[in-house]
């Protein structure tokens, strides 16, 4: 079972049309395209948290866990430990566990606006990589040096290219 828990902060989130109902679909679509698949089985339960929020509110958030104050498309929260994640994989390190709140993923409406506008991108489109961009963060995937993220890119491309998206890079 995936559980999606999606909360629009902000009034511009909140005039997008169903975008809770949006973002949860994404997630069901996206889930299962990861590692993910992985641990998803009949007695398993997923959670993620996804806060939909104003580029001034990302911009403290941004300050308080990354000491940058700008603001950002998204952040991701983790709560898997990264080191260990990437050492053992995520089926060994959950191989006892029956459920497992994934993280927290914070997205600004008015960047990823600005941004699918200035890259021609449909809004949806923008918001469905940002999702699958933050999964992958939540799940491991990082990009601190050239090969990590040339895998993370080339993983989302192909996900992305399996919900008939093209390459955002």
């Amino acid at each position: 079972m995936i559980n999606i828990d999606v909360i629009a902060k902000t009034k511009k989130w909140q005039e997008e049309k169903n975008i809770e109902k949006f973002i949860e679909k994404t997630c069901f679509n996206l889930i299962p395209l990861t590692d993910l698949k992985k641990i998803l089985k009949k007695d398993f339960t997923l959670e993620l948290a996804v806060s939909l929020v104003s580029n001034q509110q990302i911009k403290k958030i941004n300050y308080q866990f990354r000491q940058k104050n700008k603001p950002t498309n998204v952040l991701s929260f983790p709560q898997l430990d990264e080191k260990l994640l990437r050492k053992i994989g995520i089926k060994n390190l959950l191989k006892n566990s029956h459920n497992l709140f994934l993280g927290d993923v914070v997205i600004a409406y008015e960047i990823l606006k600005k941004e699918a506008l200035i890259q021609k991108k449909s809004f949806k489109n923008h918001l469905t990589h940002l999702i699958l961009h933050s999964i992958l963060h939540l799940i491991g995937y990082d990009h601190e040096d050239d090969k990590m993220a040339k895998e993370m890119e080339r993983l989302e491309i192909k996900i992305l290219h399996k919900l008939n998206i093209k390459n955002p890079y």
